[in-house]
């Protein structure tokens, strides 16, 4: 196979930015769209050039699809993915795989038994700030790491389903999910303890219940080294993502405000700039932080299927990243820390 033909199914803001990405890609052709609002679904595909459908299990009798990306919102990521699965077809799945995590358990399970390839949506792992640093890391540049420090924090609150914890699972779900993939990705270690508290002091909650606009999280990872991340939806200012790694003989910073640099502290070299990836003033959204993440973590997905190589990010880190989030949830609700061996 020279060319994966791909069908997008989902077409709200991270769908349409995949379908597009899908088309642009060079061993890619998408194939069709599926939305279950027709007029969305028709547009689109007129737009991009492809077919349409409003029903996923007929998308996948089309023969000229061979792998699948689902974007639909968290709730409804159980039935594509279960029939992309039973199809046998390759898939990428946005982040989350499932809204709970006894549905994202077993689409693990699903997943591994069919032996079917899956990508999960976490684009930071395609990043250059990060994996720049991660590389950073494993090349002893700071020694032995042991704390992070990290802040996500977004200019406006995101579509009110994604902060309803039975729906997008809140904040620690729909926005540090990301962070705590992180976590895994840098450190190369398991979390051991998670501590939670949350807070809702700006932006009003609309009804949703145990609403929050702002938390704190603090991991404890196996190995001994700790972790600490700060998120709100209210940062007026721009889009805010900074990650400090701190290690025993030196120390990492991803991002700012107006850019996405590098920074090494070290002994040996003082303060260095290994690489700045992008200075265009003030960074709106997570969109435009992230554009280019988006079409490498693509590209990497038709990779390998085609070249039939593991998935840099597997359905298996999706679920500990996951057991993490909805652990943080609890400890919030507990005001305790609690044991993630517990979920």
């Amino acid at each position: 196979m020279k060319e994966l033909g791909i069908g997008m199914v989902g077409l709200g803001r991270l769908g349409y930015i995949h379908a597009c990405n899908v088309q642009k890609a060079i061993r890619a052709r998408l194939v069709a769209v599926c939305d279950q609002q027709e007029e969305l679904a028709r547009n689109t595909a007129g737009e991009l050039g492809c077919k349409y459908y409003t029903d996923i299990r007929t998308m996948l009798e089309n023969k000229d699809i061979d792998a699948v990306c689902v974007a639909t919102p968290t709730a409804i990521h159980v039935e594509p993915v279960t029939a992309a699965v039973q199809a046998g077809k390759p898939i990428f799945c946005e982040k989350p795989l499932a809204s709970n995590l006894e549905d994202t358990r077993k689409l693990t399970e699903l997943i591994g038994s069919a032996e079917v390839k899956c990508q999960v949506g976490f684009q930071r792992r395609f990043d250059g700030p990060h994996t720049e640093a991660e590389k950073l890391i494993r090349e002893g540049a700071i020694g032995k790491p042991v704390f992070i420090n990290a802040c996500a924090r977004d200019p406006f609150p995101p579509p009110p389903w994604a902060l309803d914890p039975s729906k997008g699972g809140g904040l620690y779900v729909d926005f540090l999910l990301h962070d705590f993939d992180m976590a895994r990705f840098l450190m190369k270690d398991e979390v051991d303890m998670v501590y939670a508290d949350e807070t809702n002091l700006v932006v009003d909650g609309q009804g949703i219940e145990r609403f929050a606009d702002n938390a704190i999280v603090t991991l404890r990872f196996r190995g001994g080294a700790l972790a600490t991340y700060h998120t709100s939806i209210h940062a007026e200012y721009g889009y805010d993502i900074r990650t400090e790694i701190h290690g025993a003989k030196g120390n990492i910073l991803i991002g700012g405000l107006n850019s996405t640099e590098v920074i090494l502290c070290s002994r040996d070299c003082g303060i260095s700039r290994p690489r700045t990836y992008q200075t265009e003033g003030r960074i709106p959204h997570f969109v435009a932080r992230f554009q280019e993440a988006y079409k490498f973590e693509i590209a990497a997905f038709v990779d390998c299927v085609l070249d039939n190589t593991a998935p840099k990010v597997t359905a298996d880190d999706a679920l500990q990243a996951f057991r993490i989030a909805i652990a943080a949830g609890d400890s919030a609700g507990f005001k305790r820390p609690v044991s993630l061996k517990d979920y």
